[in-house]
């Protein structure tokens, strides 16, 4: 069938691109065409944020002012050398259509937050304007949006009826799945992110690591700014005479920065003796190759879709209270239960895979009748 994917799909974000590849993949290994469906993006309640999004001659005071007046010229350079291996590694591995094109088969809208809002609302990532009645929802999200932002906007009625012509729900983390049944009176089931449900060993990279061990920090470059926390991590690195590494973004306390595509990205988590993250893709990347991680949750940003995988992970160990020495050391001198996340993951695969195969073998077997229905009446005139 014809697959398209309905995701965040231009974004400069590591896990966002990592697991749009993966869902791309797996459709790919199930014998499908998939395609990934470009849409013009919502930016109502954020116009500021459309700037830096979508760069253009408009988008250029922007850029002075908000990163090289404000975040420097080592932000700016790094997120430029970023933007382009990102668009060639999207020209490498994906076909692209438009949302509305007339010959995709099937939709998957999803995962990551598709059904968040607080820039603005998509509409095609409930139905809207798309061509075909065969919707599934693969791991979305609705992040920190809640049921009062949806209210507040007047979005209710648009997401309910839009959601009812699906014919899979699911959901990522228990939040979603909870608004889901509240806009649905559906029970939308938990699945994994596609990061945890495609096989990266399919797509392993020949990477060489570096001729230096180190510590592979992954946070937005926003974030572990505070001057605690990095004199915290840069003595534990020190004592464990470990480099510091901020794979996929910029931080420049750190030694190396690494302007790099999400498998390169993969490769630089893989390799690390220990990571440091407060993403809920960096947790999965640590998890999936098996590294020593450390994960801070920040209630602003991540809260409830972090604290779901650390639950269904069992990795509440890893956990830090604060980013602080103390709680560093505290968390890396326990071993992580290798055979016990391994279970864990493999369970989370095997519930993604029934769930994707089940909800495209239904939307395949009406394709087919439709089919077969029209070569009939062709047949009897």
């Amino acid at each position: 069938m014809n697959i398209g994917i309905l995701t965040h799909y231009d974004v400069l974000n590591q896990g966002a691109q990592l697991q749009m590849y993966a869902l791309y993949r797996q459709l790919v290994l199930l014998g499908h065409k998939p395609y990934i469906l470009t849409y013009e993006k919502n930016f109502d309640f954020a116009r500021e944020e459309q700037l830096k999004n979508k760069p253009g001659l408009r988008s250029i005071p922007y850029y002075i002012r908000c990163y090289l007046m404000k975040k420097g010229i080592g932000l700016t350079v790094f997120n430029v050398m970023k933007y382009i291996k990102f668009r060639k590694f999207r020209k490498q591995n994906f076909r692209f259509n438009i949302y509305t094109h007339e010959l995709i088969d099937v939709v998957v809208v999803g995962s990551d937050e598709v059904f968040s809002i607080p820039v603005g609302c998509n509409q095609m990532m409930f139905g809207y304007g798309i061509k075909t009645e065969h919707l599934i929802a693969y791991a979305p999200s609705f992040g920190q949006t809640n049921l009062e932002a949806i209210r507040q906007h007047g979005y209710e009625e648009l997401m309910k009826k839009g959601l009812m012509r699906f014919h899979a729900l699911s959901a990522r983390d228990a939040h979603t799945a909870e608004l889901v049944r509240k806009l649905t009176d559906v029970e939308a089931e938990i699945v994994c992110d596609p990061v945890i449900l495609y096989d990266f060993s399919r797509s392993q990279l020949k990477f060489t690591p570096p001729n230096y061990k180190y510590i592979a920090i992954y946070s937005y470059d926003r974030h572990m700014n505070e001057p605690k926390q990095i004199k915290a991590i840069r003595r534990f690195a020190r004592e464990k005479n470990l480099k510091l590494v901020s794979a996929g973004t910029y931080h420049k306390w750190c030694e190396v920065n690494v302007a790099c595509n999400p498998l390169v990205w993969l490769e630089w988590i893989r390799n690390a003796e220990y990571v440091i993250t407060d993403t809920y893709h960096g947790t999965i990347a640590a998890a999936v190759t098996g590294r020593k991680m450390a994960v801070y949750i920040r209630r602003s940003v991540n809260q409830n879709k972090l604290k779901d995988l650390i639950e269904v992970l069992g990795i509440g160990d890893r956990l830090l209270e604060e980013i602080s020495l103390t709680c560093l050391k505290l968390v890396f001198h326990q071993e992580i239960d290798d055979k016990s996340l391994s279970r864990r993951l493999q369970m989370l695969r095997k519930t993604g895979r029934d769930y994707l195969n089940h909800a495209l073998s239904i939307c395949e077997n009406e394709l087919m009748e439709v089919t077969n229905a029209a070569n009939n009446n062709g047949a009897s005139r």
